[in-house]
């Protein structure tokens, strides 16, 4: 490129295929691959290369796997960003049979892309609009509606003003219009930062207070309609969340980490898929009320009473993540006392704490605890939050609370204008959960199988939230057991490991070892 040195040196680079000394290769820009057979398929251009919600997309990558299916002629995906803040993938397709389905294209993609790449619309066209030089003008491709998330026959427009007032909200909040009171709010586009804000004006406009665990059971905005009809103030509380209640398989039972928000489990549960019930339990205290629990047994004797009340023998299949580690195996460790059967002990990223090793005594004022908190809290959603012990001390405790939840709600870890009780249950939860983590000692001898799923990427534990991390394969899990421990390395760090796309390598492996612990399940 003429006296642009920077330019060459991109374009013109070094040709990896050649001995030849000074030997280039000019780089075009288009994005292609090799097939089994030798042949390259070309993709698109990297130009067209996307991020959304921290993944790096080639939409021509997309495009081309659309293109596969018998029933496309041409595909076009784009991200649009037509509600501020949230970025989707849209697909745009002239279809050769007008019977074409959404429904059918997203399970083919499925089977051949992670979830983070199947775009949240579909559009069916005529024609694609072109340029002056015949290109597609992507810049004029139309805004989705609602029936480009979900094509379904059975469409049921709202029948009342609450039904009415409800989809004012789920349209506002998703930025679809014409949703029908069938319609999932996580099919159309909806994630857990989404449902964060859909609770809280939820509480605006009704004034109910619905847990986020609430949607899970009230996903469609038929269901939703229903737990706002109920006569009580709030949603009645419940230990026991039905993450995906549908299927013939032994319920999953997983306990989350310090803090006890059970939303992150969702791409797990729809990962192990449709048949496959997933179950998550929770702590009273997050309604920012009810008091903590102050031991590790104390909050699995309560989880313990939340799932005998749905099933009441067992063999039971118990799972946790961080925190919810230790409280899966003093779970399991109860429930052997009972006379009862643990088929399946997950324990998700957690080293064991070994008898004889001596509880760590920690003198925090309440400032000091708030700015771990807040650190803690960093750790498990990935955001950064602007908090220092030196920024906090000059403020009063409700001052402090405050400062927190903003910078809580400008990281979208709370919608804006959040109740002051939600942060107190949040901040007094994470705290007794952390006090009773590091008084816990398990027993040792336990009889039953270990399954270890621990991540590649070792978190940098700056509290020594996870206990010591050893040399020890198992994590000194084998110590504790009378049973050799499965161990499964899983791609990911302690936060990453239940989002996409490491969450599907979990799930595959979650599958078969449920295989080998139940002779009736099939995958």
């Amino acid at each position: 490129y003429l006296n642009r040195p920077e330019l060459t040196e991109q374009k013109f680079i070094p040709n990896p295929f050649s001995n030849e000394p000074g030997s280039r290769l000019y780089k075009t820009g288009d994005l292609a691959r090799y097939l089994p057979d030798g042949n390259i398929e070309y993709l698109g251009r990297i130009d067209h290369q996307v991020k959304i919600r921290g993944f790096r997309i080639e939409l021509g990558e997309i495009e081309a796997t659309l293109a596969q299916h018998s029933n496309v002629r041409e595909a076009v995906v784009i991200a649009r960003e037509d509600i501020p803040g949230d970025k989707r993938l849209v697909a745009y397709l002239i279809t050769n049979d007008a019977k074409t389905t959404i429904n059918d294209l997203r399970f083919f993609l499925k089977t051949k892309l992670p979830e983070y790449m199947i775009p949240a619309a579909f559009v069916f066209l005529e024609s694609m609009p072109l340029t002056p030089n015949g290109k597609v003008n992507r810049r004029t491709l139309p805004i989705p509606d609602a029936s480009s998330l979900l094509r379904e026959s059975s469409f049921v427009a709202p029948r009342d003003s609450l039904e009415l007032q409800l989809a004012q909200i789920w349209s506002e909040i998703l930025g679809v219009s014409g949703i029908g009171v069938r319609d999932n709010f996580f099919d159309l586009g909806g994630h857990s930062l989404l449902a964060v804000r859909l609770m809280a004006e939820i509480e605006k406009q009704f004034g109910k207070n619905l847990s986020l665990a609430a949607l899970f059971q009230g996903a469609t905005l038929e269901q939703l309609a229903i737990l706002l009809r109920q006569k009580t103030h709030t949603h009645s509380w419940s230990g026991l969340v039905a993450i995906q209640p549908l299927g013939n398989h032994p319920p999953f039972f997983c306990m989350p980490g310090s803090g006890g928000n059970v939303v992150y489990f969702h791409q797990l549960a729809r990962h192990l898929g449709n048949d496959q019930p997933f179950y998550a339990l929770q702590p009273p205290s997050l309604d920012g009320v009810s008091e903590p629990f102050r031991s590790v047994e104390e909050v699995a004797a309560y989880y313990l009473k939340a799932i005998q009340s749905l099933q009441p023998s067992g063999p039971y299949f118990l799972g946790g993540h961080s925190f919810g580690v230790l409280v899966a195996f003093e779970m399991a460790q109860q429930l052997l006392q009972l006379g009862e059967t643990v088929a399946l002990l997950a324990l998700f990223d957690l080293p064991a704490r070994l008898p004889g090793s001596a509880p760590k005594q920690l003198d925090w004022d309440d400032t000091r605890w708030l700015t771990n908190i807040a650190y803690i809290l960093e750790m498990l959603s990935g955001k950064n939050l602007e908090i220092s012990y030196e920024s906090l001390k000059p403020l009063t405790p409700e001052a402090q609370l405050n400062y927190l939840k903003q910078q809580m709600e400008s990281v979208n870890l709370l919608p804006p204008n959040s109740g002051i009780d939600r942060v107190r249950g949040i901040v007094q939860t994470i705290k007794a959960d952390e006090l009773a983590f590091m008084s816990y000692l398990p027993q040792g001898g336990y009889p039953g199988p270990i399954t270890l799923f621990r991540t590649s990427e070792v978190y940098q534990d700056k509290l020594g939230m996870l206990g010591k991390i050893t040399s020890d394969p198992t994590w000194g899990w084998n110590q504790l057991s009378t049973q050799p421990v499965e161990v499964h390395v899983i791609p990911g760090n302690h936060t990453t490991m239940l989002s996409e796309p490491h969450v599907q390598v979990l799930a595959e492996l979650l599958k078969l070892c449920y295989q080998q612990s139940s002779p009736d399940f099939q995958l």
